[in-house]
């Protein structure tokens, strides 16, 4: 039993070291881009993506907030731009749907990637999901608009 117990501590103790390992170095990162306003900047090279999407250019901002930092932040900044009316409602559905399947794509790919999963397979078949059901949904809105 002290056996079992001592294997399991452990055990989870090397995964939390892991997680620290991805999640600190990862977080100070996070911390420059929002001081040096880099997201701003990213904002401006993927003009292609909200067309794609067939979401406004306003979106982007929080889309890339929710990919890079998380759905909990970017639903934040989702929140913040619907309450300015900087947002329709249709774009935050959308970009809502998007976000439900692939946000926070450095830090979840990173902790699937150390338990094992494949990192080169994972965030382009993440992205290709969620791009073609978000793409899917705006379509079908547009649709019920019509």
């Amino acid at each position: 039993m002290l056996e079992i117990l001592h294997e399991a501590l452990g055990t989870s103790l090397r995964t939390i070291g892991q997680l620290a390992m991805i999640l600190v170095p990862l977080m100070i990162v996070l911390e420059y881009a929002k001081h040096f306003r880099l997201l701003e900047k990213l904002t401006r090279y993927l003009g292609w993506l909200p067309r794609s999407l067939d979401i406004s250019q306003q979106a982007v901002f929080p889309l890339l907030v929710g990919m890079i930092f998380g759905i909990t932040y970017g639903a934040a900044v989702i929140i913040d731009y619907a309450r300015q009316g900087t947002i329709s409602k249709r774009d935050m559905m959308l970009v809502g749907i998007f976000l439900a399947v692939n946000h926070s794509v450095i830090e979840d790919n990173l902790l699937f990637a150390s338990l094992g999963a494949n990192l080169y397979l994972l965030a382009p078949l993440r992205f290709l999901f969620a791009f073609l059901l978000t793409r899917g949904a705006g379509m079908l809105v547009k649709a019920e608009e019509n």
